[in-house]
C-alpha cells in the first residue's frame, strides 16, 4: 500500500478507533474484592504447581466457604483443572463428591492423552529424521518431560511442531504422506502463508488417537518483515521425550515464545501459561541469558509482551527477576501501571470466567510496544481473521462489504453490544 494512502486512512479514521477503544472495547469491570476465596483457592493450586508442593490449599478446604460453581468456572478458565486433582488428592473428601470425581477422572485422562501425544510426536520425529528434516516440538508437549515431570499432567490440546521455513514444503509433503490433510478452515492457501505463521493438519482417516497438528515455520506473525528470533535453530539444546532424545529450543527462546502465545485470541490471562513461564525460570535460572532476551525481544519490539509476562510471575508467584531486565525494557512508568493494575483488576474478575472478545481487545492494546501498532493492525486485518472475530464467511459478498466498511462496522458492533 501507498505510505501516504496508508497514513491518510489512519488519520480519517483516528476519532472512530479511539471511541471504539474508550467506549465499545472496554467495558468497566469490577475490581478483583479482597479474599475472594475460589480465585484464593486456584491461585494456591497454581502456587503448589509452581513451588512443587502440595499444601497451599489445606488452609483453604479448612477454613473458607468455596461456591464450588464459581470454583470451577475460575479453575477452568486458568486451565489448571488437571493439577487441582493433585493439590487435593490428601483431602479429596473435602470437595463436593460431583466435583472430586470430575477433577480424578480429568487428571487421569490428561496423563493418558500427553503419553499418546508424546507418542505420535515420536513417530513423526522419526519420519521428519527419514527425510533430513528437522523437527521440534514447541509449547505444551515440549514442556511436558522439560517441566512437568512431577505433575504430568500438562494439558497440551494439540500438537505444535516447528521447522525451518525453508523446509516447510518438505514438511508439507511428509505429513500429506504420512496420511495427514491441510484444515484451512475455509480460507485460501494464500492468507495461511502469507499471514500466518502455521498450518493445521488432521488425518484424512483417523484411526484412535488423532490430535490435530500446527506445524509452524515461524514463532508469531512477521512483523517489519523480520523474522522472530532468528538466532533460535542455531541454540538447540537437547532433551528427553519418554527416555528418547530430542531438540528443543533454548530456555530462553522457549520463554519469548510462551510470552508471546498470550498475544493470540484465547485465555489471555490464563494462570496455566503464567506458571510455565514461573517453573522454566525456576528450573533455569543459574544460566538464564537475560542480555540475549533483553537484545531479541528490543529487535522484535515485543517489550511490553515480555513486561505483561514478568509482572504476572513476579506478582502471582514473587520470583525474583533481576532489576536490569526491568530497567533494559525501556516502556514507560504510565505503561507499566497500566499493565499491572490491569493485571491484578482481570485475572479473576467474573467478566472473564469463560473467554471474551472484550478481554482480547483488551490485551491487544496493552501487549504492544505502542498505541499504534494494534491500531494499523486493526485498520488493515486480513479479511480472513475480520470475518473469523465477527463470525462471518470469509469471501462472501455481504463479509466483503463490511471488511471495505470495517471500521463503521466494528464501531456499530461496539455500540450494539452496550445497547
Amino acid at each position: 500500500m501507498d505510505p501516504r494512502l496508508k497514513h491518510s486512512r489512519m488519520t480519517r479514521y483516528r476519532g472512530m478507533i479511539n471511541l471504539t477503544y474508550f467506549v465499545g472495547a472496554f467495558p468497566r469491570t469490577k475490581m478483583l474484592q479482597k479474599n475472594q476465596p475460589e480465585a484464593e483457592l486456584v491461585l494456591a493450586i497454581a502456587k503448589d504447581l509452581v513451588y512443587n508442593q502440595k499444601n497451599n490449599t489445606w488452609a483453604f478446604l479448612q477454613n473458607k466457604k468455596i461456591d464450588w460453581s464459581r470454583f470451577k468456572d475460575i479453575l477452568s478458565y486458568h486451565r489448571l483443572a488437571p493439577f487441582a486433582y493433585l493439590s487435593f488428592k490428601e483431602h479429596i473428601s473435602f470437595l463436593p463428591e460431583d466435583l472430586s470425581r470430575i477433577l480424578k477422572a480429568t487428571y487421569y485422562h490428561c496423563v493418558a492423552h500427553i503419553s499418546r501425544l508424546q507418542r505420535k510426536f515420536l513417530w513423526l520425529q522419526g519420519a521428519f529424521r527419514e527425510r533430513n528434516v528437522l523437527l521440534l516440538p514447541i509449547k505444551g508437549i515440549a514442556l511436558l518431560d522439560d517441566l512437568y515431570l512431577n505433575y504430568p499432567a500438562r494439558s497440551s490440546a494439540d500438537m505444535d511442531i516447528l521447522v525451518k521455513e525453508e523446509d516447510l514444503d518438505k514438511a508439507v509433503k511428509i505429513l500429506e504422506d504420512l496420511g495427514y490433510r491441510k484444515n484451512l478452515e475455509g480460507f485460501k492457501e494464500s492468507y495461511w502463508r502469507k499471514k500466518q505463521y502455521h498450518f493445521v493438519f488432521q488425518e484424512k482417516e483417523p484411526k484412535g488417537f488423532s490430535p490435530i497438528i500446527e506445524l509452524h515455520w515461524d514463532l508469531d506473525y512477521r512483523r517489519y518483515r523480520r523474522q522472530l528470533l532468528p538466532e533460535c535453530f542455531k541454540r538447540l539444546r537437547e532433551g528427553l521425550m519418554q527416555n528418547s532424545q530430542v531438540k528443543l529450543l533454548s530456555p530462553e527462546d522457549t520463554f519469548i515464545a510462551l510470552a508471546l502465545h498470550q498475544r493470540r485470541f484465547g485465555a489471555a490471562l490464563s494462570l496455566r501459561d503464567v506458571c510455565d513461564m514461573a517453573i522454566l525460570l525456576n528450573k533455569y535460572v543459574s544460566g538464564f541469558d537475560w542480555d540475549y532476551v533483553l537484545r531479541e525481544i528490543k529487535k522484535a519490539r515485543i517489550c511490553s509482551t515480555i513486561f505483561f509476562a514478568i509482572s504476572q510471575i513476579r506478582l502471582f508467584f514473587k520470583i525474583s527477576i533481576p532489576e536490569n531486565v526491568w530497567r533494559g525494557l525501556n516502556l514507560s512508568g504510565a505503561k507499566k501501571k497500566i499493565i499491572q493494575r490491569f493485571i491484578k483488576k482481570n485475572t479473576f474478575s467474573s467478566c472473564h470466567e469463560v473467554e471474551s472478545k472484550n478481554l482480547y481487545l483488551k490485551v491487544h492494546f496493552l501487549l504492544y510496544d505502542n498505541f499504534w501498532e494494534p491500531v494499523d493492525y486493526i485498520l488493515n486485518i486480513p479479511q480472513e481473521q475480520f470475518a473469523k472475530f465477527y463470525n462471518l464467511e470469509p469471501y462472501a459478498k455481504k463479509t466483503c462489504f463490511y471488511y471495505r466498511h470495517r471500521l463503521f462496522y466494528i464501531f456499530l458492533r461496539s455500540i450494539a453490544k452496550i445497547i
